[in-house]
């Protein structure tokens, strides 16, 4: 019977050290390559090794998902007796990529994307922007009583002066609001300067950190595959692996802090609200008036420093990240999310249930 430790014996030490280039994922790849069976097992070889010497996630999964992912590449590898084709490497290799429980790990073959399995969309009511945003991916303002923080996708401003732009518009709901409503519903993530401006506005610090831990890989492999960029390890021990890069265990709020907005803040989410989108939740988890309202967010901000690489025979790409990172307060976040204090049944409108909620406090 294999063991985890033999298995990646078999990939690490027997085989070669596989290259594996850089890749840009919005280029399209061939989908015409025939591998020969040496070239497939090449292949299969070097994503092995990706895992487990690279890749973030590797050291911190159970020794069951080691162990499934492991059998299932040996089983691929083992049936690579002829010559096939490079969709169908990708498509045995996506087998293996939806048993692996990081959503941003991917991989990519002409259009076509490899990724752990989404779970069917909640319905717990339509992001506000798409209502009040007028096509912008964005609504900041006031209905009423209410101040409303809306986003569609988090992105970076065009010019660093537009930051300054939405601080004001936050800032402006912050007045004479009984509540303030914050809409990540079905927000996919993006770039998370704007998020942690918010988060900071609505706290008055910026001194809250977003993870508790975090480990870089720190192999061989790595700073090989990394020479080109700064590994963002300065005071890292770099003969540890994996090393920490940040600890955040203990952190407390210094005694008589008084945050910036000190009504009701609730935060609208489904399972749809992923990565940056994630990131407030824990921003503001200090705050004892702020409420999580809606279904289970995506459960996806565990990897970061994401790149992306090349298998040389086949030209399938695969982004994963050489960081782990864990949640404060939550073991099991990825793929798991942020569960709501507030849970709504599937086909009823969040927002209309805080709005209901909020008239009753203010009545």
């Amino acid at each position: 019977m294999h063991t985890i430790k033999n298995l990646e014996q078999k990939f690490t030490e027997r085989e070669p050290i596989y290259p594996l280039c850089f890749a840009d994922m919005c280029e399209q790849t061939p989908v015409t390559n025939e591998l020969s069976a040496i070239q497939t097992k090449q292949d299969i070889a070097a994503f092995a090794q990706m895992l487990i010497n690279i890749y973030g996630g590797w050291p911190f999964f159970s020794a069951k998902i080691r162990k499934n992912i492991l059998n299932k590449l040996n089983e691929i590898y083992e049936n690579a007796t002829q010559t096939t084709t490079a969709q169908d490497l990708f498509n045995a290799l996506t087998t293996v990529i939806q048993i692996i429980p990081d959503h941003h790990f991917l991989a990519k073959f002409g259009d076509e994307l490899a990724r752990y399995p989404r779970q069917e969309r909640a319905n717990v009511g339509e992001n506000l922007a798409k209502k009040y945003g007028n096509g912008k991916k964005y609504f900041i303002g006031k209905l009423n009583n209410v101040g409303i923080i809306a986003f569609i996708k988090c992105f970076t401003p065009d010019q660093p002066q537009d930051i300054e732009k939405f601080r004001q518009l936050v800032r402006n709901v912050m007045i004479d609001t009984d509540a303030i409503v914050i809409d990540m519903r079905d927000n996919g993530g993006g770039k998370p300067p704007i998020i942690t401006m918010i988060g900071n506005e609505l706290n008055g610090t910026d001194t809250i950190p977003r993870t508790e831990q975090m480990y870089i890989r720190t192999t061989p492999q790595v700073t090989n595959l990394y020479n080109r960029i700064d590994l963002p390890c300065e005071h890292c021990d770099l003969t540890v692996d994996p090393t920490i890069q940040t600890d955040n265990r203990g952190f407390k709020l210094p005694q008589g802090h008084k945050f910036a907005y000190n009504k009701p803040i609730y935060i609208l989410q489904n399972n749809r609200s992923a990565s940056a989108a994630e990131h407030l939740q824990t921003l503001l988890r200090f705050n004892p008036k702020m409420k999580i309202v809606g279904s289970n967010s995506s459960g996806c901000r565990q990897y970061n420093h994401f790149v992306s690489v090349r298998l040389k025979n086949s030209e399938i790409q695969i982004r994963f990240g050489i960081v782990y990172a864990t949640v404060p307060g939550i073991k099991k976040f990825e793929t798991h999310g942020f569960t709501p204090d507030i849970r709504v049944p599937n086909g009823t409108d969040a927002f209309d249930v805080v709005m209901a909620k909020i008239n009753r406090k203010v009545k």
